[in-house]
């Protein structure tokens, strides 16, 4: 279903973004029901309450886009942390009120995404970049898992990351990777570290010239470093919540490159998503 010319990491229908999302969307539901909403997760600033003031947020950013309304953009990744801060204090309420709300927004958010769902770049994103309908269905199947993966760890509950749905968010991630490249990386930086998942596509993320770049893996392509992990530990590595010895632990290896040990800083040159 791609509607560009590049090689998605992986291929994807609305009926499988729909189906994930919603049973995401479910799961986030219960665990933020039960939890006490002023539990914190561990190194988190936020408690359970606020987490979920801020994935209603979000949602509500795509109830404007699906009713033909722009929504409020940082102009930079920097400044998306202080944009996040501002809509989630104006979101808070007590719990049931935004998971009521939360549900209420699916039916017209589901419609819009069933009626606008490829890859074309349309919808405007942090940083002045765009990114399409597909990417913001797997950007709103992210919040629900890994903001639900928050909950469940302030409230010590189980919370699994399924790898299909992790290799959908990383499939968006591609348009996102340019946006979060720190300001200031010298254009003489020139950094690839190739990506081996199972399941997708041979991928990598190279830094050059001032600019990133996230892409299928090309026969002339030389790469610094060749990783093979799942795609639960990558997504979790790029949104920087776990560091080199934490993907190790969870199933990241080192299979190649001419420079391996690049592969340590890559991530220093991204802000925080």
């Amino acid at each position: 279903m791609n509607a560009t010319d590049y090689i998605a990491l992986v291929d994807t229908s609305r009926d499988e973004l729909r189906e994930r999302i919603a049973l995401a969307r479910e799961r986030f539901d219960r665990i933020v029901r039960s939890a006490d909403p002023l539990a914190r997760p561990p190194g988190h600033d936020w408690t359970v309450q606020q987490i979920a003031a801020h994935v209603l947020a979000l949602a509500q950013r795509y109830h404007q886009s699906a009713r033909g309304f722009d929504y409020r953009h940082a102009g930079s990744a920097r400044g998306i942390a202080a944009l996040n801060q501002s809509e989630l204090d104006a979101a808070m309420a007590p719990v049931p009120e935004i998971a009521d709300q939360l549900q209420a927004l699916a039916p017209e958010i589901d419609a819009f995404f069933d009626a606008n769902s490829d890859d074309r770049r349309t919808i405007p994103f942090h940083g002045f970049g765009f990114m399409s309908t597909n990417t913001a269905q797997t950007n709103l199947l992210g919040e629900f898992l890994l903001h639900g993966q928050d909950i469940a760890q302030a409230v010590k509950a189980p919370w699994d990351l399924p790898e299909r749905d992790m290799a959908l968010i990383l499939r968006g991630a591609r348009e996102m990777v340019p946006i979060y490249l720190r300001p200031g990386v010298a254009a003489s930086v020139d950094i690839c570290v190739a990506f081996q998942i199972p399941g997708a596509r041979p991928y990598l993320i190279r830094i050059h010239d001032g600019t990133a770049e996230m892409r299928e893996r090309r026969p002339n392509d030389r790469p610094d470093a060749v990783l093979r992990l799942p795609a639960s530990t990558l997504v979790q590595l790029l949104y920087q919540r776990i560091g080199q010895f934490g993907a190790m632990r969870r199933g990241l290896r080192l299979v190649g490159g001419r420079r391996p040990w690049v592969a340590l800083k890559l991530m220093t040159y991204f802000e925080r998503a």
